[in-house]
């Protein structure tokens, strides 16, 4: 019997007859602030589920799958991340410091607020992603940012080798201590859009003298 409890009041918020929850579908649970943290959860679907507050924190993820769940604030310190499906989630001030994020797809993830600071997302899917968060020392090493949100994020002393950020929106972002000429189309200075003015239209010309 597997027992999953709430973090801080020890409470029981499910329970399986299983051996282990490596692989287990539990699609749509109510998990929020659920401890599962330094367990194997490789391979899991948590698609849909409401997981705010959750604590994964050296927990190994590989392969699993958060499509479209709900993890906002959560714990993921430390955790193996490699090849988990983000696509959808909103994960807005949660915490992936130090994850390993290799080949992570986060296509159209919300993760603003968040902190990703020391994250591997090496060749990881950031397309389409709100990333208005802390990427310092992240290694960004050939991952696809392309479309994503990037105002005011935190970049610094980031690797970006090889990265893909073309039509990424990063006005003020912060680059110091990154090598910004390594990526490509990586541009922290945008001009907004200004309408061009009307020209004022010019009077008939029998009316100059008027």
């Amino acid at each position: 019997m597997i027992q999953i409890k709430h973090r801080e009041s020890g409470d029981i918020l499910f329970e399986m007859d299983a051996d282990c929850l490596q692989g287990q579908k539990l699609v749509g649970k109510n998990l929020k602030g659920a401890d599962l943290s330094n367990r194997v959860l490789r391979d899991c679907v948590f698609d849909s589920d409401s997981m705010n507050g959750c604590n994964f924190a050296g927990s190994d993820l590989e392969g699993a799958s958060f499509i479209g769940a709900s993890a906002q604030d959560a714990d993921f310190t430390g955790a193996n991340l490699q090849k988990t499906n983000f696509t959808d989630t909103l994960l807005q001030r949660s915490n992936f410091t130090g994850a390993n994020m290799t080949n992570a797809n986060m296509r159209y993830a919300k993760l603003e607020g968040g902190n990703l600071s020391s994250a591997r997302l090496v060749e990881a899917d950031l397309s389409m992603c709100d990333l208005r968060c802390d990427l310092s020392s992240a290694n960004l090493t050939r991952a696809d940012l392309r479309g994503a949100i990037m105002v005011g994020a935190n970049l610094s002393n980031a690797k970006i080798d090889d990265a893909d950020f073309t039509d990424a929106d990063m006005h003020d972002a912060n680059m110091s201590g990154t090598l910004i000429e390594r990526a490509k189309n990586a541009c922290t200075k945008h001009k907004k859009f200004q309408p061009i003015p009307k020209s004022k239209a010019k009077r008939p010309w029998w009316k100059v003298w008027a």
